[in-house]
């Protein structure tokens, strides 16, 4: 039997009350400091559930005005699965294996049907990358894997297809939990930026078989980083 965290158990509460409509599409969720009283948790805890709600694309964030509620898409039902994780149920070459087929059609896709938009968000990521690209310390590498992982969320954005976006969260937040469970960052690589360049040009480009073959490369040395 496998029991929830206090963090999964405040994201399964207030998806299911988007779901139900107690907090409608715009709606304010209350503050952090209220959260935590009702949850009896930790303001870390509470973050924590909000930052996986933001992944689901239930919220936004928005710095200095609260977090709002977006509503739930088919993306949203496909809720990454946080627990199996902590109970160890993937290994590195199941994770990977999922993300070479999926990810790889996925900038196929994406080269094919990105607009003006998908570009400029996907350039902004990329800039970002680059400045942070050699360091060291802990705060820098945590914005660099955010980074990392926006990337590839924004690609499958790009893709137009909300299965594969959601595949693909659910795959961002697995492969985290599996480095931080080998005690590896992947963000730590010092081509990290050059890899994510060439995936970028081939989608600007509308190259869709320059993409893939950009994500396979980039998918492989992953995992064997990893190892």
């Amino acid at each position: 039997m496998q029991f929830k965290s206090k963090c999964d158990a405040i994201v399964d509460d207030i998806f299911s009350k988007v779901v139900n409509r107690v907090y409608a599409a715009g709606d304010r969720l209350p503050a952090e400091a209220e959260l935590c009283r009702s949850y009896d948790v930790s303001r870390v805890t509470v973050r924590e559930s909000l930052k996986k709600l933001q992944m689901m694309d239930v919220i936004s964030i928005e710095q200095g005005r609260g977090t709002f509620v977006k509503g739930v898409n088919l993306g949203s039902f496909m809720k990454p699965m946080f627990s199996l994780i902590d109970f160890g149920d993937f290994d590195i070459n199941t994770i990977y294996d999922a993300r070479l087929y999926i990810e790889a059609g996925t900038s196929r896709l994406a080269a094919m049907n990105r607009t003006k938009e998908n570009l400029e968000v996907l350039a902004e990521i990329l800039e970002r990358m680059r400045g942070l690209q050699g360091a060291t310390d802990k705060k820098s590498l945590a914005a660099l894997r955010e980074a990392d992982a926006q990337f590839h969320i924004h690609v499958a954005m790009a893709s137009r297809n909300e299965i594969l976006k959601a595949a693909v969260i659910n795959l961002e937040t697995i492969s985290a939990a599996c480095a931080k469970r080998v005690g590896k960052t992947y963000a730590a690589l010092e081509d990290v930026y050059d890899e994510h360049r060439r995936i970028f040009e081939a989608i600007r480009d509308g190259d869709a078989s320059e993409a893939e073959r950009a994500m396979v490369a980039h998918t492989i040395k992953s995992e064997d980083f990893l190892r």
